[in-house]
């Protein structure tokens, strides 16, 4: 198989939503769209959008080391021969610091090889993927108690039982508190709630709003404090989930020293690919974390790119941060194959399985 052409395209848009967390607030996503064309005229498709104040990439950086890729710096790859190995040699074209675009790189190529072997990606990721369906958590975006159960209420009704709620913002976690237990009291124990902090606590506020927390029943509490931070976490009374430490150099390994975090929450957008994100699965595996895949507001390629790698761990995940979000908003009507209301099962058609974003020039 041999890369004949490389396309790059610009994006950018406006989401229907305001996109959150405790220290930022998204209102337009912005990327590279990478399409790898073979010899047979296939089309791989690989997308690049690392999330500002959040990645450690940016955006242009991810633009600049795509647009410098060249034909005639790929390898002729081998069909028949070992394709993980290949890809990860061919991700040496890309720059180091640019996870994303080393994510982009990655999927294109699992996608050509996926279209060549009539595969699907999870199932070149793993001989046997799982294809039971997995349960997808939406996240609530409002950050008050009414809009809350509104949006709650919605999620609801299209099946899924899981939901996580952004908190951590200056001076409103007696608000968050009474949202968190709106929503419990309106729908009970069959929902699970999750709060992600993303960071924004100290040592000291942590144990105490932990505490706070604790009647609530959560299912677990993600980053609560910066990456360096949840390494000196203590004694937790709820489950915590790495986020943000997992993308740091050591931290997965660091992690040990933390009794409390039994979760890891893997974005590939963030971690450099699917490939990636499997070898610290195997980590995961070996000290019994329980895994979540979730999106970084990623558009429907780098969405289907985590479903397949969702299918291709080592074993089950809890509920998936994958449910639809703003992000989609700038690519209508391009829902990954396999989604469903509450959750998403692996689809049969080869590589990422989804039609072309745009025309191939």
């Amino acid at each position: 198989m041999k890369i004949v052409n490389v396309i790059t395209h610009a994006f950018e848009g406006d989401l229907n939503h305001p996109a959150s967390n405790s220290r930022s607030v998204w209102m337009t996503r912005r990327g590279t769209l990478l399409q790898l064309v073979d010899e047979l005229g296939n089309v791989g498709q690989g997308e690049a959008s690392p999330l500002p104040d959040f990645s450690t990439d940016l955006p242009g950086l991810c633009s600049t080391t795509l647009g410098n890729l060249e034909p005639s710096r790929f390898p002729a790859f081998d069909i028949t021969g070992d394709v993980l190995t290949q890809v990860q040699e061919a991700l040496s074209l890309v720059d180091l610091n640019a996870p994303a675009a080393k994510f982009a790189l990655e999927t294109a190529l699992l996608d050509l090889f996926g279209q060549r072997l009539n595969v699907p990606i999870a199932a070149l990721l793993r001989s046997r993927p799982h294809r039971d369906p997995i349960a997808l958590s939406s996240v609530i975006y409002s950050e008050d108690k009414i809009g809350a159960l509104a949006e709650t209420e919605t999620i609801w009704e299209r099946g899924i039982r899981n939901v996580k709620i952004k908190i951590g913002r200056i001076h409103r976690f007696d608000r968050e508190l009474e949202m968190i237990e709106a929503v419990r009291e309106r729908f009970g124990r069959d929902l699970a709630i999750r709060a992600d902090v993303n960071g924004a606590w100290d040592l000291i506020e942590a144990q105490e709003k932990l505490e706070a927390l604790t009647p609530f029943d959560l299912e677990y509490i993600e980053q609560p404090v910066v990456p360096y931070l949840l390494l000196k976490l203590g004694v937790s009374p709820i489950d915590v989930a790495a986020d943000e430490t997992v993308a740091i150099p050591g931290g997965v390994e660091r992690l040990a020293l933390v009794k409390s975090c039994n979760v890891l929450v893997l974005k590939p957008m963030v971690l450099g690919g699917a490939m990636a994100a499997l070898r610290i699965a195997k980590i995961a595996q070996a000290r019994k974390y329980r895994l979540v895949i979730s999106h970084l507001f990623d558009g429907p390629i780098g969405l289907a790119a985590a479903m397949q790698l969702a299918c291709a761990l080592p074993y089950p995940p809890l509920a998936c941060g994958l449910d639809e979000h703003p992000g989609l908003s700038i690519w209508p009507d391009a829902l990954p194959a396999g989604m469903g209301d509450s959750s998403f099962q692996l689809d049969e058609r080869p590589g990422l399985g989804l039609p072309l974003l745009q025309p191939v020039a």
